[in-house]
Order: C-alpha cells, then structure tokens, then sequence
C-alpha cells in the first residue's frame, strides 16, 4: 500500500485541519435528517445493539447520534485533529484513528457507514479496494450505507468561481474545476482572515450511480436501494446527494 503522501490523496492532512471545521459547519438542521435515515435505513436491517463502523468518521457528527440511538458505533478516521473533536463529544464512542484502504479491524461488523462524499480519494483500484475492505469487515448479510456527491447534478449545477463569508468574517474564495477524461474534480480554496491567508486544494473521484453499483458489486455487495437525499428522495439528475444501500452477499 503506498503512503497517502505518494497517492492522489496527499492533500489530506492538509484540507482536513484545523480550518476544516470552519469551512464546514454542521447545524443540527443538517446533521438531524442525515441521522435519523441512516438509523432508519439501519432499524429494520441491524440486530438490537448491533455494531456499526462509521468509516472516515470525521469529528463523529453521526457516530454520536448514532450511538445514542441504541447502535455500537466505532469511528474511524485519519485525521487526528476531527478524531480530538469527536471524543470531546463523546458518548462513550470508541474513536480510532486508521487508513480506510486497510481497516484495522478483526471484528465483523452489522453495518458500515460511509458518508459526506467521504469516497473517491484515491486512484480507481485503491478505491474500489476500499470496497472489499469494507466486505471484508461485515458480516456476511451485512449492510452497507453509502453516501456521496450526486456527479450529475454537481457537472449540472457547479460554480467555477464563487465566494463566501463565514460567520465569523472570513472570506472564502474558490474555484472548482473538472477533469472529464479522470471523473474528478479538483476544488481550491483561498481564506482571508485576521491570520492572514491561507489556501487549500483537494481532488475527488467522482463516480455515477452506475460505476458505483458496479464497483459495490464487484466487491460482493448488491445494490437494493438508491436514494437522492436524506428525506428519501428520488436519485434524478439534480439531486444532490447519491446514497446507496447495498447487502453484502
């Protein structure tokens, strides 16, 4: 496996930061519906009390929730910064920091969760060796909730140029560019604050409904459901998000 400095990820430890929780804030407005599909999505399919892995956790906006929902939720994630932020919210969730190309785990999970587009970083076949690694970890039956940016609806609908300011003053700028030939975007952005400036880039691979059911398959999985939003919406070309449910078999 080469280090994540080598691959198409290495903007990584950079992006996500200390002014990646600044970038993006979650209100409970967000974060809410997210929690209550993916527990929904999970009731009818996981045993009372059964372990769920939420991979590239991040700061453990779901995990927590998840968690206080009756789950057995173990994050994992790279970062050591968003892995602080999510044990100060705690709950008792165990917080593991881990490569998601090679999960760390012996366990066998009833559930993995993968969301906020947290997929795509790398090269085409260390992604989809992220997949069996995650088949590797269920149980066999086992589910799997993924959750990435819609490719249509992003191409349709992107801004090249555009700017914002947090709520504490800082101007963000950015540009976002798109490579056809790879199916990948590359996002950068420029924030002006009382520290200065500062600027930051990262590069995802972003695959449509069809190249993911096809990569999930060739990992073991089967589709079973495709939704375009966390309130259970129709997957059409402007929906924002791509969320599949998949069983592994």
């Amino acid at each position: 496996m080469r280090p994540l400095e080598e691959t198409e990820a290495a903007w990584v430890t950079e992006y996500f930061g200390d002014d990646y929780l600044r970038l993006y804030q979650f209100p409970s407005e967000r974060t809410d519906p997210e929690v209550e599909f993916v527990a929904a999505a999970l009731a009818g399919r996981v045993p009372p009390g059964g372990l769920v892995l939420d991979l590239a956790c991040g700061q453990g906006r779901h995990a927590v929730p998840l968690a206080r929902r009756g789950f057995r939720v173990i994050g994992l994630d790279y970062q050591l910064n968003l892995l602080r932020a999510a044990k100060a919210g705690g709950a008792g969730v165990p917080f593991l920091r881990g490569d998601m190309r090679r999960l760390p785990f012996t366990e066998t999970f009833d559930a993995v969760v993968n969301l906020f587009t947290a997929f795509g970083y790398f090269a085409d076949e260390e992604n989809a060796g992220i997949l069996r690694e995650v088949a590797r970890v269920l149980r066999p039956g086992g589910w799997f909730i993924m959750d990435v940016a819609n490719r249509d609806a992003m191409i349709r609908n992107a801004q090249p140029r555009s700017w914002k300011r947090l709520p504490d003053g800082t101007l963000v700028v950015s540009e976002w560019t798109w490579d056809v030939a790879a199916g990948r975007y590359t996002h950068w952005q420029l924030l002006l604050d009382a520290h200065g400036r500062r600027s930051f880039t990262h590069s995802v691979r972003v695959y449509t409904c069809t190249e993911l059911t096809a990569l999930l398959r060739d990992a073991g999985f089967t589709v079973v459901e495709r939704h375009g939003g966390f309130r259970g919406e129709a997957l059409t070309l402007d929906a924002p998000r791509l969320i599949l449910i998949a069983q592994k078999a």
